[in-house]
C-alpha cells in the first residue's frame, strides 16, 4: 500500500513538472522505462540548472532510491520537503525513505504533520508508518492510536482490525482488544491465527470476569478454539480448547479433549489433570482422584505437584477423607486447607458421636419397652380375671 501512495503523488509531480527544464522529460523517459542510471543523470542535469525547484529534487531523490543509494537520495527528498513541505506526495516518499533507513524520529517529524483526511483511501499505509515509526521509538500509545486509525479507515479490512486488536490485547487493553478482535474473527471466520488470539484474549477476560460476562466469555472461547482444533489439532490447540470447555461448564466435552490432548503427549501432566477437574465439577470423586494420582506420577516440577496436591485435597475433602486431604494439603503447603480439613473432621466427628449416641439411646429405649412388654405377659404380671 505504501507503494500505490507514492506511485500517487509521483504521477501528481509529473504532471506539475513537465517540461520545466532540459533533461526533465529525458528523465521521466528512463525513469518509465526503468532505466534508472540514465535517468539519474537527466535529473541530476536538472537540479543543476535549478535548484529551487523541487520536483526535480524530488525525482532525483525517488531514482537514487531505486537504485539503492539511500544516503545519497535522502538530501535530495529532504530538500524537495523543504521546499514544498504541503505536497503529499513528497511527505510520503520521503517518510517512507527515513522509515527505509531507520531513522523513525525524522520520520514521525515529517508523516506526524499529515493530515490523513487529504489522502483519502492512502491513509492506510500513513497510519501504518507512523505506526511502526512509534513503535521503533518507544511510544505504544501512540503506536496503538495509529493501528486504530488504519483500522476504522478500512473498517472491512480483517487484517488491520486484527493487528489492532492484538497491539490492544498485549498491552493489556481487553476491551478495545476483543472488539478489534472479535471484528477480525467476524470478517475472516476461517482464519484460525485470528479466532486462536481471540480465543485467548476471551480466555483472559472468563478469568478476570464474573457471574454472565464470565460464562459467555468461556463459550465464545470455546467456540473460537473448536474451530482452531478443527484446522491444527495440535496438543497446545486441544489443551486450550480444554481450558475454554472447562470454563464455559462444558465438562463432557472438556473430557472429550483432553483425551485427545493426552493421546499426543503421554507423559504431560496436564491432561490428567485437567480432567480431575472435570470430573470433580461433575461429583465424580473416584474418577477425579485417579486422575490427579496420574498427574502426579507425571509431574516433574515442584510447583506442578502443589497445584495437583491442592486439588487432591479438595476431592479428598469432598469424600470426607479427612487424613488424606489434611496430607495432601500439607504437600501442598496449604495451611489454610489444613486447618479447614481438621475442622471439618473434628466436626464430623462430633456428629457422627451425637448420632451415635442418639443411636444408643434409641436402642436402650427399645429394650426397655421391648421388657416392660415381656413382664406384662408374665404369670402374675396382671390380677387373675373374677
Amino acid at each position: 500500500m505504501y507503494k500505490k501512495a507514492i506511485a500517487t503523488g509521483t504521477l501528481a509531480v509529473l504532471a506539475l513538472a513537465a517540461a520545466a527544464s532540459a533533461g526533465w522529460e529525458e528523465g521521466v523517459a528512463a525513469f518509465k522505462a526503468k532505466e534508472y542510471q540514465r535517468a539519474a543523470a537527466e535529473f541530476q542535469e536538472v537540479v543543476d540548472q535549478q535548484p529551487d525547484l523541487y520536483q526535480g529534487h524530488y525525482m532525483l531523490g525517488q531514482v537514487l532510491v531505486k537504485l539503492n543509494r539511500m544516503q545519497d537520495a535522502l538530501p535530495h527528498l529532504r530538500k524537495a520537503y523543504d521546499l514544498n513541505p504541503n505536497e503529499v506526495g513528497v511527505q510520503m516518499v520521503l517518510g517512507k525513505a527515513y522509515m527505509d533507513s531507520r531513522r523513525y524520529a525524522d520520520a514521525v517529524s515529517v508523516l506526524g504533520k499529515m493530515e490523513p483526511a487529504k489522502l483519502g483511501k492512502h491513509q492506510v499505509p500513513l497510519h501504518q508508518m507512523l505506526a511502526k515509526a512509534y513503535e521503533k521509538t518507544g511510544d505504544e500509545r501512540r503506536m496503538r492510536g495509529q493501528l486504530k486509525s488504519a483500522a476504522d479507515a478500512d473498517p472491512n479490512n480483517a487484517d488491520l482490525r486484527y493487528t489492532y486488536g492484538a497491539a490492544a490485547f498485549n498491552a493489556g487493553d481487553l476491551d478495545g482488544a476483543l472488539a478489534a478482535l472479535g471484528k477480525a474473527v467476524q470478517l475472516a471466520p476461517n482464519d484460525a491465527a485470528k479466532q486462536k488470539t481471540y480465543a485467548q484474549a476471551l480466555l483472559r477476560k472468563g478469568r478476570t470476569s464474573s457471574g454472565s460476562a464470565k460464562a459467555d466469555a468461556y463459550t465464545k472461547a470455546s467456540a473460537a478454539m473448536t474451530k482452531v482444533v478443527s484446522v491444527d489439532g495440535s496438543y497446545d490447540n486441544l489443551i486450550m480448547l480444554a481450558g475454554a470447555q472447562l470454563g464455559a461448564k462444558q465438562y463432557d466435552s472438556a473430557l472429550s479433549s483432553l483425551e485427545r490432548a493426552a493421546s499426543k503427549n503421554s507423559s504431560d501432566w496436564l491432561p490428567p489433570y485437567y480432567m480431575g477437574q472435570a470430573y470433580t465439577q461433575k461429583g465424580q470423586f473416584r474418577s477425579a482422584e485417579d486422575k490427579l494420582n496420574q498427574a502426579l506420577t507425571k509431574a516433574r516440577k515442584n510447583e506442578d505437584k502443589v497445584t495437583i496436591y491442592s486439588q487432591l485435597g479438595y476431592v479428598y475433602e469432598k469424600q470426607k477423607r479427612y487424613d488424606n486431604a489434611i496430607a495432601a494439603y500439607r504437600s501442598a503447603g496449604d495451611q489454610g486447607g489444613v486447618k479447614r480439613a481438621q475442622d471439618n473432621k473434628e466436626t464430623d466427628e462430633f456428629n457422627k458421636g451425637v448420632e451415635q449416641e442418639a443411636a444408643e439411646r434409641a436402642a436402650m429405649k427399645a429394650e426397655e419397652d421391648r421388657l416392660k412388654e415381656q413382664l406384662k405377659s408374665l404369670p402374675g404380671a396382671k390380677p387373675p380375671a373374677p
